[in-house]
């Protein structure tokens, strides 16, 4: 498992996370889309993560 932590404290930031193979595609982006603030839903289930390759 994974933990994210503070660069400068060392805090835990995270619970444990199960890292994904790739970063989930979106069909939709303004689907599910946060009325109030205009963010869109994660795409990355809680619990888990996901590193881009191509940032």
């Amino acid at each position: 498992m994974t933990v994210f932590y503070c660069a400068k404290c060392g805090t835990d930031l995270t619970g444990d996370l199960v890292g994904l193979p790739a970063v989930p595609d979106v069909d939709d982006p303004d689907q599910g889309r946060d009325e109030k603030t205009g963010r869109a839903r994660s795409t990355v289930p809680r619990g888990r993560y996901a590193i881009d390759p191509t940032p």
